[in-house]
């Protein structure tokens, strides 16, 4: 996962979408490219899209929600407004607004948002372009990319958020705003065999950990005990010893400890969250609140600052489910993963896929976001409500897609499964 920078690192700064045709016409030729060269995506295969023009034809507003399980998601959303013939809007982390980029994203639609700050302008602007019902707002309520295509992680509330907020303006006009689930997966194309650049990437990271690369075991055992090598690593710098148990276990504890530290530390006596990311997103907000602090000093800035860093690892760590290999072994999950490792231990930004992929893109049944603030007893409780079901349908849509490609007999007959991750 990529770390991205602090915001006094950064500053936040809010830049409007102003839609221009020109360079909406240079981002469809160079998503193209940067699809098939830097994705390898050769080809998407795009089902259920008639499900959102209706809506726009009638000015309703249209939230995209999709999950968010690789770094060129985005290309493909990008590709089916492409289809539609109607531009997009995008909300999107402020920290990618560097250089050339802040002048040229907002002219395809994409806006950022502080995800930690207090600044509101990010979800007004998402209010308005639901309100004004001409074209869709994109929002990956994961948040996060944490290349988990089978498994949706838990999802944020802002995206249900903006959409109930733009709902309750639109509801005195007689429209309504539709949360429309949007799966992605990613494929090898068949035909070719993965495996080799797969196994190299594996003994480059065996190698970074100054071990013999492992070639007699298959890439599933061949994951397992690297993972259990790096957990090992982080569980003595952070407990002094390496634990023992179910590697889910282990992972889950360890994540809970550091998280639980932090917490005494920086929210006592307040309302702390339940998922992994809820935690997070609070403890980074005190941290933040803290560190622009002009009463922080130094020596408690760099506390804060190695508290931020904790977090991150805390996040890292919950990327992981532990059993996310063993449950289905596929070419997919297996690259997802060993992508995950390079990002996470080689300090890469951006992992190279290891061969051509197609994508494949299932947009599911709108949700009538007005129908369903109407059946909430409490309107604060429809925005929760309406999130557990987006998640709900978002992971049957993606099941619907169906698991990747097996492993080759001859790869899975190297090595049994072991106990220690199961």
């Amino acid at each position: 996962m990529r770390q991205l920078p602090l915001a006094d690192e950064l500053p936040y700064r809010f830049y409007p979408p102003r839609l221009n045709w020109f360079c909406l016409a240079l981002a469809n030729l160079s998503v193209r490219r940067m699809l098939r060269k830097e994705q390898r995506v050769e080809s998407i295969d795009v089902a259920g899209l008639e499900h959102i023009a209706p809506l726009l034809e009638r000015g309703d507003g249209v939230l995209l929600a999709p999950n968010h399980p690789d770094h060129a998601d985005p290309h493909v959303i990008f590709d089916l407004s492409r289809r539609l013939n109607r531009p997009f809007y995008y909300m999107a982390a402020f920290q990618i607004f560097e250089g050339n980029k802040r002048w040229f994203l907002p002219r395809i639609g994409v806006f950022p948002v502080d995800r930690e700050g207090t600044d509101l302008t990010s979800f007004k602007t998402g209010v308005n372009v639901l309100a004004e019902g001409k074209n869709p707002l994109v929002i990956f309520p994961e948040g996060e990319i944490y290349r988990l295509a089978e498994r949706l992680t838990p999802l944020r509330e802002g995206a249900v958020a903006v959409a109930a907020t733009a709902a309750k303006r639109l509801a005195g006009q007689g429209k309504t705003v539709w949360i429309v689930p949007v799966a992605i997966k990613y494929r090898f194309l068949d035909g070719h065999d993965p495996v080799p650049a797969l196994e190299g990437l594996m003994a480059d990271l065996e190698r970074q950990f100054t071990w013999w690369p492992r070639r007699h075991q298959g890439l599933t055992e061949r994951i397992y005990h690297y993972a259990e090598g790096m957990l090992g690593l982080k569980e003595y710098e952070y407990r002094g010893a390496t634990g023992t148990g179910p590697l889910r276990e282990r992972i889950g504890g360890l994540a809970n400890s550091i998280l639980s530290g932090a917490e005494t530390r920086r929210l006592a006596g307040k309302t702390r969250g339940e998922t992994v990311p809820e935690r997070v997103k609070e403890l980074r907000r005190a941290c933040l609140d803290a560190l622009a602090d002009a009463k922080t000093t130094p020596d408690e800035a760099n506390v804060l600052r190695r508290d931020l860093h904790d977090l991150f690892v805390a996040v890292q760590l919950f990327s992981y489910p532990g059993d996310y290999v063993r449950e289905s072994p596929t070419l997919e999950r297996v690259a997802e993963t060993l992508a995950k490792f390079e990002e996470d231990v080689l300090d890469i930004d951006i992992s190279c896929p290891r061969g051509p992929r197609r994508a494949i893109a299932r947009v599911g049944e709108p949700i009538d976001v007005r129908a369903r603030l109407a059946l909430a007893a409490r309107p604060r409780a429809a925005v929760p409500a309406l999130t557990n079901e987006l998640e709900s349908r978002l992971q049957a849509l993606l099941d619907t897609i169906g698991p990747g490609r097996l492993l080759e007999p001859a790869e899975m007959a190297k090595a049994a499964p072991s106990p220690a991750g199961a």
